[in-house]
């Protein structure tokens, strides 16, 4: 299974959430290989629900050893939060081709993301990626060495498309 069909999935079955990571950057015009899906999800129960419930139907399961049940309940997921510092629930896809991370941690950013978001129209389908800005903000804060190169990349695409006035 590729990304474009998750998100197609989790789409159709009700999942609000913004595109970030190297997806995002590739959508805006990057051309780094990733190899997992970064989304921020709106955390309310019935959006997040529909994510947990198709990845699982995909055969995928979360990294971190809790069952499904205790996967779905949004209060366990805000106490993990809060409790345990958890930043991303990361679901794997049966054969390790896949992983997909819920970005729970950013869960508080998701309207303004959302609101900042580019709308993205694929295969008939409308996403909404992180805005260039929004992805530059959370890769500085990551600091990593990928994240550091991925800015340079990032405000290259938004000189190219944002001209000076």
């Amino acid at each position: 299974m590729n990304y474009l069909e998750i998100l197609r999935q989790l789409t159709d079955a009700g999942g609000d959430f913004v595109i970030v990571g190297g997806v995002a950057a590739a959508l805006h015009g990057g051309n780094r290989v990733t190899f997992d899906l970064d989304l921020v999800l709106d955390l309310r129960p019935a959006s997040w629900a529909a994510v947990v419930n198709r990845l699982w139907d995909l055969g995928a399961r979360p990294r971190m050893p809790e069952t499904k049940d205790a996967l779905l309940s949004v209060e366990n997921v805000a106490r993990w939060i809060d409790e345990k510092g958890l930043l991303a629930v990361t679901m794997r896809a049966p054969d390790g081709s896949v992983e997909v991370d819920l970005l729970v941690g950013e869960h508080e950013r998701f309207p303004d993301l959302k609101r900042r978001a580019k709308s993205v129209t694929l295969q008939g389908r409308t996403y909404f990626v992180a805005s260039i800005d929004d992805l530059i903000e959370m890769k500085r804060r990551a600091g990593r060495l990928q994240d550091l190169l991925d800015i340079e990349t990032l405000e290259s695409i938004r000189r190219r498309i944002e001209p000076e006035a």
